[in-house]
């Protein structure tokens, strides 16, 4: 996805997942829990702590009926899902870069249930890396970096046949970064807001350094188109 920071947005928020229906198909799907414990107690499936290449990945879901009562699967009742996850460890790259992660995220959503034609995701994030190293040139640097992002009422019709795209609701998306060189600092902020509004173009307003822009995003899929 040209035009958007962090790797661009994922296709359940531009529509490029094809539907189908119940809690494990179409957008914002599940996913599976295979080897994940089950707590009567709380209701949460506990997913790990796994850890790969230095990170340590916790993943706790709650599977939840329309009227609250928790599960230890998924069925066609299974109506909203929780899913929590954390991130945290320290990763060292190829090119001696050292860079220690600290991540979470919180996301539910709604309208699983067989027989829904509409889904609601409201979710937020937040993480850290503080990464450092040598330069190309041997240069000592020290990087930070802030990334966070808040989805709020984002709703999706689901229908078979079709892809479908968000049609209401915002997502927000920060990053902060701190670039130390033999000393020198440098600071750069970008901000991203994305409001859906029932049609097939959503609005996406770009802040970067303080310079805003107006964009149009086509759904389902498409580059935005700035002014």
């Amino acid at each position: 996805m040209g035009g958007f920071m962090g790797g661009g947005m994922d296709a359940n928020f531009l529509g490029g997942i094809a539907p189908g229906r119940g809690a494990d198909h179409g957008p914002f799907a599940t996913r599976d829990t295979t080897g994940c414990t089950f707590s009567s107690a709380t209701g949460d499936i506990t997913c790990g702590p796994t850890t790969r290449g230095g990170l340590t990945i916790t993943r706790i879901l709650s599977y939840k009926t329309a009227n609250g009562t928790a599960q230890s699967r998924i069925d066609s009742t299974t109506n909203s899902v929780r899913t929590q996850v954390t991130a945290n460890g320290t990763v060292s790259r190829r090119d001696s870069v050292t860079a220690t992660v600290s991540n979470s995220s919180d996301r539910t959503v709604t309208g699983l249930a067989a027989g829904s034609t509409l889904r609601t995701v409201n979710g937020k994030s937040r993480g850290t890396e503080n990464a450092s190293g040598k330069t190309r040139d041997g240069k000592a640097f020290t990087a930070v970096r802030t990334a966070g992002d808040t989805t709020t009422g984002l709703t999706i019709p689901v229908e078979n046949g079709r892809p479908t795209y968000p049609t209401a609701g915002t997502v927000v998306r920060g990053m902060k970064v701190v670039m130390t060189v033999d000393g020198t600092s440098r600071t750069s902020e970008r901000r991203e807001v994305i409001t859906y509004n029932g049609s097939a173009t959503a609005t996406l307003v770009i802040t970067h350094d303080g310079q805003t822009k107006t964009c149009s995003l086509p759904l389902p899929v498409g580059r935005p188109s700035c002014q």
